[in-house]
């Protein structure tokens, strides 16, 4: 188990600062465009790590409201200290204060709304069900921002909620519970809504680095209230606890957090919020692969048909245009 700690910590801290980087440096040989597509999908794929290292956590009895506690607390210590190594500010202008406060509330309450669904909905249907924020990003967008829907997203988007909804494996036992369905939806509102704001309002100006400490602070100031001002939180229950909640601080917070919204930056956020379908397909492969969960074909198809519509996403609006300029080529001669 230690040996995995370390090589996970190095990836992280590497994933780390290299994504702090993607927005600094000169010369880069990388267009905007393509950080923000391998932003995006390392935003999803290190956010579906969360079970990997939450679950044996709960296992040993600490609650939901502790460990996220414990979760944006330890991340947002972590990423004051990679800014103070760094020699970078943290410092926003008071006129930034309301927004980066409401963002905070919005992506911590995200995770509220989900876990709170969990206790009226199988955790499958309610997973699955959140993945419709890409759709709720997209008619945001295009409601009020006059967003194009290009065909391209529109396949990528079609493609990837049917790949999602293939890697649901039924337990037999499905309840769908109105006040469930309704809190799922909220969660993939808010979400939905940071990413939008975080695209579209004037905090855009703000370093994600400084932004994604100020998210992950406000929200562990959410989670300390809902433990009753720190009354009910629970102490970590081992050594080993203490080492998965700083991977799951590092890998699915930092690392995801920065990703994200670098990722918003350089593609927007319908593009961010459809590549976030990288998100399941590591879950199932961590489920798989170190839970010992069944892959069944259905799920495996599920996990191809995810991977190209990222792939049509990525590559579809060059294909495109280079046909429309062999096309034109033709006519002209």
């Amino acid at each position: 188990m230690e040996a995995e700690f370390l090589f996970l910590y190095r990836l992280s801290r590497l994933f780390c600062l290299s994504l702090y980087d993607y927005n600094t440096r000169n010369g880069d040989m990388l267009s905007e465009k393509l950080k923000g597509y391998l932003c995006g999908i390392v935003s999803g794929a290190t956010y579906g790590m969360i079970p990997l290292f939450s679950l044996p956590v709960l296992h040993e009895g600490l609650g939901f409201d502790s460990l996220l506690f414990y979760r944006y607390l330890m991340a947002a210590t972590v990423m004051a200290l990679i800014q103070v190594v760094r020699r970078r500010s943290l410092a926003i202008s008071l006129r930034d204060v309301p927004l980066v406060v409401l963002l905070g509330v919005l992506f911590a309450f995200s995770s509220v709304f989900m876990f709170m669904a969990f206790d009226y909905m199988p955790t499958g249907l309610v997973s699955t069900m959140y993945f419709v924020y890409p759709v709720i990003t997209a008619l945001i967008m295009s409601l009020f921002f006059r967003e194009r829907m290009t065909w391209v997203r529109l396949l990528s988007l079609v493609l990837a909620l049917a790949g999602i909804a293939m890697l649901y494996v039924s337990d037999g036992d499905e309840r769908m519970s109105l006040f469930g369905v309704v809190l799922t939806f909220a969660a993939a509102l808010v979400y939905a809504l940071y990413i939008i704001i975080t695209n579209k309002s004037r905090i855009r100006k703000v370093p994600s680095s400084t932004l994604a400490f100020w998210s992950l602070a406000v929200g562990a100031v959410v989670f300390f209230v809902r433990a009753d001002c720190g009354m009910a939180l629970q102490a970590v229950p081992s050594l080993k606890a203490w080492g998965l909640i700083l991977l799951l601080a590092i890998v699915p917070t930092v690392v995801s957090c920065t990703a994200l919204v670098l990722s918003i930056r350089y593609v927007g956020s319908t593009v961010t919020s459809i590549l976030g379908a990288s998100e399941p397909v590591t879950a199932v492969l961590c489920g798989t692969l170190v839970f010992g969960e069944p892959m069944s074909l259905r799920i495996l198809l599920g996990i191809v048909v995810i991977i190209v519509a990222v792939l049509v996403l990525v590559t579809g609006d060059s294909l495109v245009a280079k046909m429309r300029s062999k096309s034109r080529k033709k006519a002209i001669n």
